[in-house]
């Protein structure tokens, strides 16, 4: 295996890291896990927290750097710190469906030095050191870079049902529906940036975020030669394999968020 950028151990460091926190994920696929709501649209499970817990003892012990968590927060700080959604696309998993994802970054600040995207379904690594671009052992070439909007395969998050945003989403939606060439509603920001870097969507959406839903998938997208516009920190996030797709999503934003 390539790795260019970030010092090889970090990386092996964080695909075993990730490939932990799949196993736990899919040995549990089939057995009740007791749900909890923890906000308007927003869930939680006890295998999020056990996830979280696991990866960050094991991230915390082998490279001493800080960890910051969705469930529990920033629990060791540093320079340099491990960003992890345990569980991205819970809503999705409390009925099964397979859109579910681990994300995990190495960060210095705001920059992501190194992130993977873990497709909980079947088992697939997207990750980048920094520099490359791989799926599972390959590095990725992606030469899809249609242009037009129309031609393009649209993924979007949706905003919870008491965010300001929720109002008018469905009037982007409509816009979205007419001007590309179809729509795709994931449910996990991490699954959706990863789907980007490769290829099999042109463009996705993110209405909202935490930094532990996007810090690796941007650096993927990033790393495959593809374009990221974000408003503000957890605001509107727009990702694109080209600049030109992102503009065009981008203008029919703000056409209908003034």
């Amino acid at each position: 295996m390539l790795v260019h950028g970030t010092e090889e151990q970090d990386v092996q460091l964080m695909l075993r890291a990730a490939e932990l926190a799949l196993a736990e994920i899919q040995q549990q696929w089939f057995d009740h896990v007791d749900i909890e709501d923890k906000g308007v649209d927003d869930f939680v499970t006890e295998l999020d927290r056990r996830v979280e817990i696991k990866v960050r003892d094991y991230l915390v012990k082998h490279s001493g750097y800080g960890f910051v968590g969705e469930e529990w927060g920033v629990v060791a700080g540093g320079e340099k710190q491990w960003v992890l959604d345990p569980l991205d696309g819970t809503a999705n998993f409390s009925v099964r469906l397979p859109l579910v994802a681990v994300s995990l970054a190495l960060m210095e600040g705001s920059k992501a030095l190194a992130g993977v995207v873990g497709d909980v379904a079947t088992g697939t690594l997207y990750w980048s050191d920094g520099t490359s671009f791989f799926v599972g052992n390959r590095q990725w070439s992606n030469s899809r870079s249609e242009k037009e909007l129309d031609k393009a395969f649209v993924g979007l998050g949706t905003p919870r049902r008491d965010d300001p945003l929720f109002e008018k989403y469905g009037d982007f939606l409509g816009r979205m529906q007419v001007r590309s060439l179809r729509l795709r509603l994931l449910g996990s920001a991490a699954l959706g940036l990863a789907y980007v870097a490769t290829g099999a969507l042109d463009v996705y959406v993110q209405p909202k975020f935490g930094i532990w839903d996007v810090a690796a998938g941007r650096l993927l997208v990033k790393a495959s030669g593809g374009a990221i516009y974000q408003e503000s920190p957890g605001a509107v996030l727009i990702a694109g394999r080209n600049e030109e797709l992102v503009r065009q999503v981008k203008d029919a934003w703000y056409n209908i968020f003034r």
